[in-house]
C-alpha cells in the first residue's frame, strides 16, 4: 500500500498563525498527526473545524520549526513546474536591479519568495545556493534543474549552513558545484566599484549584499568625512565612502584575511581620484575591545556591523 499523505492539524494558536500568513509553525503547535515524517516530506495542513486545506508545509522533525509552509490557500502539486515558476516569479521580481554596473544581487530571499530555508546569491555568471535546512534534500534535483534552465548561471554552487551539513552528508551530498565551475573568489560589480565573493569559504555566500542600500546611504553622506568601519570585513563600506569623498576611513575587524581583502579592493580601485586621496587605516584588533580603548578618538560617521547582530 502505499505512504498515505503525512496530514498534520495545529492547535487554534497555530492555526491561526497560519491563517495569518506566518511562515514557520513550531512542534508545540501540532495537535496531531497520523504518522511519523522524515525531513523534507510535503505535509498537508487541514483546518480543524472544517477539514479544509490549509497549506502544503516541508516536515522537518530535527527542528523545532516542525513545519516550513511552501504554499497556503487552494491544494497544488508541489513537482518540478512548480518550483519552475516559483524561480520565476523571484527573478523576475529583481530583473531591474542586476544591471551592467550592479552584478551582484540576491534573486532567492527565503521564506519572502516561498523557499523557506533557502537563499539564492547571483555574482556576475556565479549562483550561490544557500541551504539552512535539510528539508531540501529530497527537492534539490528539481530546485537545481529550475535555477539552471531559468537563470542559466555558468556556475552554481551549493553552501551549507553548519546545522544542516551533517543532515546533508548523511545522504551523500557536501557543499560544491551542482553545475559548472568558477574560481573560488569571483569578482562582481556593486555601483561600478569591484568586490570578489569568496563563493567557497566565504561569510554566507561570499559577500553581504543585504547592506547594499545601506552602503548607498553611507555614500551619499561620507563626503569630507572620518569615517570608521567596525567589523569591516572585505571593507565594502569603507570603499563606498571613499569614492564618494570620505577624508580618511578606518577598518577595524579580528580577521587578517578579511583586512587583506579590504586592502586588494582599495588597491584595484585608486585610478579613482578620490579613493587615491582618501586615507585608509586597516587595524586588526577584536573591534569591541579597540572601541571602548579609544576614549578620545572622534569619526563623524561609524559603521557597525558586528556578527550575529540579531542578538
Amino acid at each position: 500500500m502505499p505512504t498515505p499523505r503525512l496530514k498534520i492539524r495545529l492547535s487554534p494558536a497555530g492555526e491561526r498563525a497560519v491563517k495569518s500568513g506566518h511562515p514557520w509553525v513550531f512542534s508545540e503547535s501540532i495537535q496531531s498527526q497520523n504518522r511519523p515524517g522524515s525531513a523534507g516530506e510535503l505535509a498537508v495542513i487541514y483546518d480543524r473545524s472544517s477539514d479544509r486545506f490549509l497549506a502544503s508545509a516541508f516536515f522537518d522533525p530535527g527542528s523545532p520549526i516542525r513545519l516550513r509552509i511552501v504554499h497556503r490557500g487552494t491544494p497544488t502539486p508541489i513537482d518540478p513546474a512548480f518550483w519552475h515558476d516559483r524561480v520565476h516569479s523571484a527573478t523576475a521580481a529583481r530583473a531591474g536591479i542586476f544591471t551592467q554596473d550592479t552584478t551582484g544581487v540576491r534573486l532567492i530571499h527565503g521564506e519572502n519568495d516561498g523557499f523557506p530555508a533557502l537563499v539564492l546569491d547571483r555574482y556576475a555568471d556565479t549562483c550561490v545556493c544557500k541551504l539552512y535546512s535539510p528539508v531540501w534534500i529530497p527537492h534539490l534535483p528539481a530546485l537545481t534543474e529550475a535555477i539552471t534552465s531559468i537563470i542559466q548561471p555558468a556556475a552554481l554552487l551549493l553552501r551549507l549552513s553548519r546545522n544542516a551539513a551533517p543532515a546533508f552528508a548523511s545522504a551523500g551530498l557536501t557543499e560544491g558545484f551542482l553545475t559548472g565551475s568558477s574560481p573560488d573568489s569571483v569578482p562582481f560589480l556593486e555601483d561600478g566599484l569591484q568586490f570578489l565573493a569568496d563563493v567557497r569559504h566565504g561569510q554566507k555566500t561570499g559577500f553581504y549584499l543585504d547592506q547594499r542600500d545601506n552602503r548607498r546611504r553611507l555614500a551619499s553622506i561620507a563626503k569630507g568625512a572620518d569615517v570608521l568601519n567596525a567589523f569591516s570585513f572585505s571593507s565594502a563600506f569603507s570603499l563606498h565612502a571613499a569614492r564618494a569623498g570620505a577624508r580618511s576611513v578606518t577598518d577595524v575587524d579580528i580577521s587578517q584575511h578579511a583586512l587583506d581583502a579590504g586592502s586588494r579592493n582599495f588597491a584595484a580601485h585608486l585610478h579613482l581620484p578620490t579613493v587615491a586621496a582618501c586615507t585608509r587605516h586597516a587595524i586588526r584588533a577584536d573591534a569591541f575591545a579597540w572601541l571602548a580603548a579609544q576614549p578620545t578618538q572622534r569619526f563623524d560617521i561609524v559603521v557597525v556591523d558586528p556578527p550575529s547582530l540579531a542578538r
